[in-house]
């Protein structure tokens, strides 16, 4: 992290505090950092002070539609200070979120399943500054879940999404209902929302495009993180383009190797997590506090705290489900759900 320059990292996480609603809870601790928050903001503006020293021009324009083609090079339609802005290019990457606006306009589907989320930054004094909070419940968040993330300072970040049967606003203000101590003193400086694609897209690429990031769908379904999947699959992406526009075929069929190569790197972690995440839908709020109950034995936090890999999540989730205590809950829902438990297994073979 150092290259990206200062002020990138605002805080380091060792652990995690798990709340289910109307439950118990579980900490899990770890002896060193698993995980940093970023100022995403700042984050950004480095990327692209460094993609300028490299040489790339910046237009500060918003992308409307794709035009149409002539002489191998796409026509775009885009808008800057209230006027249409006319451009061309041989490749267009679009990166522009889970309702791309490039793969719409050229005809590539976007992510098929998405939640929607609210997010929050501001000040809250919380313990442990170094662990995050989580927060389930099908009536808290159904679909998804609640976070904390300390940002150090008594700075947070505040965020709860859930399927398209709620509205994120109502369920932050249940959250903060539900863990009044928690919450109590919170001050919201500024709230945004967006959606989180969960699943990825049949197709990345077309004649002269490709989708990354959460265009793609390049995110992880379980937890819904996004940057690390997004910069492996933008380094594919950039090497794919660079082979491509010196081979002078932007056609899709030459294309095609990024996903081959995206899906090769990240698809199987992918898979993993969206099992997982089906599984966990399937369950009710009694049966999360059953493994949760699991999972805050001496054993298995031992076990979270070794394997734990924020990256590859799903790693921890299926180390923690062959460990004997969470062996008989996990058990007794196999019973219930075969399906679900048969899904489960497999993603253990991914």
């Amino acid at each position: 992290m150092g290259e990206m320059g200062d002020g990138i990292v605002v805080n380091r996480l060792r652990g995690a505090n798990i709340h289910v609603m109307g439950g118990r809870d579980a900490c899990l601790t770890a002896s060193e950092t698993r995980a940093v928050a970023i100022d995403r903001i700042r984050w950004d503006e480095v990327l692209a002070e460094q993609a300028q020293e490299e040489g790339a021009d910046s237009v500060r324009a918003r992308f409307i539609a794709v035009e149409g083609e002539r002489s191998g090079r796409l026509r775009l339609r885009c808008r800057r200070d209230g006027r249409d802005l006319a451009l061309t290019t041989r490749l267009l990457v679009g990166a522009d979120g889970g309702h791309s606006r490039v793969a719409r306009s050229v005809g590539l589907a976007i992510p098929a399943e998405s939640v929607c989320a609210l997010g929050a930054e501001g000040r809250l004094r919380i313990p442990q500054a170094d662990h995050v909070h989580v927060f389930v419940g099908r009536d808290l968040a159904p679909g998804w879940f609640g976070w904390i993330i300390p940002l150090g300072e008594d700075r947070v970040r505040i965020g709860i999404g859930c399927d398209y049967s709620q509205r994120p606003i109502a369920c932050f203000r249940r959250l903060q209902a539900a863990y009044p101590d928690i919450f109590e003193g919170l001050e919201i400086d500024r709230m945004y929302g967006g959606v989180i694609p969960v699943v990825t897209v049949a197709r990345s690429y077309d004649n002269g495009v490709m989708l990354v990031g959460d265009a793609a769908g390049q995110v992880k379904p379980f937890s819904g993180g996004g940057i690390y999947t997004g910069l492996v699959a933008a380094r594919h992406c950039a090497d794919k383009a660079i082979q491509a526009l010196q081979a002078g075929d932007l056609s899709a069929a030459s294309l095609s190797g990024y996903q081959v190569a995206w899906r090769r790197s990240i698809g199987s972690e992918l898979l993993r997590s969206m099992v997982i995440r089906r599984f966990g839908l399937s369950l009710s709020d009694g049966e999360i506090d059953r493994l949760v109950a699991a999972i805050d034995s001496h054993a298995l936090r031992e076990i979270a705290a070794n394997v734990g890999d924020i990256d590859y999540p799903s790693r921890v989730i299926m180390r923690l489900a062959r460990a004997a205590p969470l062996m008989l809950p996990l058990g007794w829902m196999a019973l219930r759900r075969p399906r679900a438990a048969l899904s489960l297994l497999r993603a253990q073979l991914v």
